[in-house]
């Protein structure tokens, strides 16, 4: 059988020019580079915005919005020199699609014979819209998938494609049927689609061991923009121990993605990789990136008796559930911080029982929150909290109620969000249905790296309300430096001042 020369692309990142774009190496291209490479094919992971990490361009001054990354030429030489059979864009969020066809044209300009196939949640998210827009006949959603319309973009891969890429790149390359691979979605006529149902792994265990010699590590780990508010080392290995979320948050595309259904690796499969790549790396902590990393106890102790024998210190930049096996919160936070965990992250997000209940569709007691904190730092954890504010139907009293409910919970730090419509989510689907965009603003401003996109009530503009959210992350960040100066100089270090921990949080 013919093997293929693939090319795996990460696109540049749009970032506003005074905050933080974080990068990190993508695990969707970590994954599905050495399945390729046992399948025979000669693989390159391309991240153009780490290779370019220093090229600034200004897309939007009034918004301060810039593009960050290679130059056209720049990208045009990568792939003329690695001279590819295939092309695989991953668009993890949808504000790197318009660098994706950016890189399909330039793909295109190139070879025109190389195909260039999109992947990631955006697409994934984008074909869920579009399959709703289909069934619903009162739908304002787009009737069309726009990625597809672009003539540079070929085809697309949805959902857990890891193996199914392979089986796509092995039929291409060789000129096969590849119509009933799982996870394509094909443009086959006018405004007309080939979408095939994707696959679920349900044995986490198949999947390879992340190919990260494929990639720069020592440019992430100079460059230090990790996901994790805090970090106690500048060498930062991110995992990820399962998949899926049993919740129906409306704001989150997690469970339309990855499945309602919790599946974990082995913890011999997930230390085969903690172990390994620490060594090779010098990692000094983990990021452990699971969305619902504490739903399953057994799994979540099992992976705890085994960092405790290695020592590493470890958090969760993604909010884990609050209220999960509350009546047992002593013992198992307890567990994690005696295995490592010096930091945990709580996904609060409202503290208002009616917007949690109707609107976030969050099953959440209120009267969990504040325990829930009170027992993380009992065992010896920081605890940092996520809140979003103004989604759709939210009061300015709500609001308001959040944030004083936020700043008298005891937690350590904060992240007061602004509500994202992501697509592939009831809330998008609300906005766009209900046109609940600010004036000037609106569904292609999903894409664009722009804070406030939805009206808020209290609020005349975005601007307005971006300030307002702003000043409420930096008071509420202060309070630990107010309340408790040594727990300060922990989490933040002797020299840190005002800018760099707002900017942390």
């Amino acid at each position: 059988m013919k093997k293929a020369r693939v090319l795996l692309v990460s696109p540049n990142l749009k970032g506003i020019v005074d905050g933080i774009t974080r990068i990190q190496p993508t695990m969707g291209l970590l994954l599905i580079a050495p399945i390729l490479e046992k399948a025979g094919h000669t693989v390159k992971i391309y991240d153009s915005a780490l290779d370019g990490w220093n090229t600034r361009k200004v897309l939007d001054a009034n918004e301060n919005i810039v593009m960050i990354g290679h130059s056209d030429d720049e990208i045009a030489k990568v792939i003329s020199d690695f001279s590819p059979d295939i092309v695989a864009v991953s668009v993890l969020f949808s504000n790197l699609i318009e660098s994706a066809h950016n890189i399909a044209k330039i793909s295109k300009q190139v070879n025109s014979k190389a195909p260039v196939i999109l992947g990631g949640n955006h697409i994934s998210s984008s074909v869920i819209d579009y399959q709703h827009s289909m069934n619903d006949l009162t739908s304002k959603l787009s009737t069309v998938l726009e990625d597809l319309e672009d003539d540079n973009i070929d085809m697309a891969m949805t959902g857990e494609g890891e193996f199914a890429f392979a089986d796509l790149v092995n039929a291409l390359i060789n000129k096969k049927d590849y119509s009933n691979i799982p996870g394509l979605v094909k443009k086959i006529g006018y405004r007309k689609y080939l979408i095939n149902q994707p696959a679920r792994l349900e044995d986490l265990n198949l999947l390879p061991q992340p190919a990260r010699h494929l990639v720069n590590m020592e440019g992430y780990f100079d460059i230090g923009a990790f996901q994790s508010t805090k970090t106690q080392s500048d060498r930062v290995l991110s995992i990820m121990c399962s998949r899926g979320c049993p919740e129906k948050c409306t704001f989150c595309s997690t469970p339309q993605m990855w499945g309602q259904k919790v599946r974990w690796r082995s913890t011999e499969h997930i230390m085969n990789e903690v172990i390994n790549d620490s060594k090779a790396y010098n990692i000094g902590e983990l990021h452990i990136q699971d969305d619902s990393l504490t739903a399953d106890k057994k799994n979540l102790y099992a992976l705890c008796d085994a960092l405790e024998k290695v020592g590493l210190p470890w958090c969760t930049p993604n909010g884990t559930k609050v209220n999960y096996h509350f009546k047992k919160h002593d013992e198992m936070y307890k567990k994690m911080h005696d295995s490592g965990c010096y930091q945990l992250t709580l996904a609060c997000e409202s503290g208002v029982q009616r917007v949690l209940d109707n609107v976030i569709n969050k099953r959440l007691p209120l009267e969990t929150i504040y325990p829930s904190i009170e027992q993380a730092k009992k065992a010896g954890m920081l605890v940092h909290t996520y809140w979003i504010l103004g989604y759709p139907g939210e009061t300015f009293e709500e609001m308001q109620t959040t944030i004083d409910f936020a700043m008298n919970s005891g937690a350590d730090s904060f992240t007061f969000s602004i509500l994202s419509p992501l697509p592939g989510t009831p809330i998008y689907r609300q906005v766009v249905n209900q046109n609940l965009w600010w004036s000037g603003r609106g569904l292609d401003d999903v894409i664009l790296q722009r804070e406030s996109l939805i009206k808020v009530d209290g609020f005349s503009s975005p601007y307005d309300f971006e300030k307002f959210v702003r000043e409420t992350n930096k008071k509420a960040n202060l309070l630990l430096k107010q309340n408790d100066p040594e727990r300060f100089k922990y989490k933040y270090g002797s020299d840190a001042d005002e800018t760099s921990l707002i900017k942390q949080s």
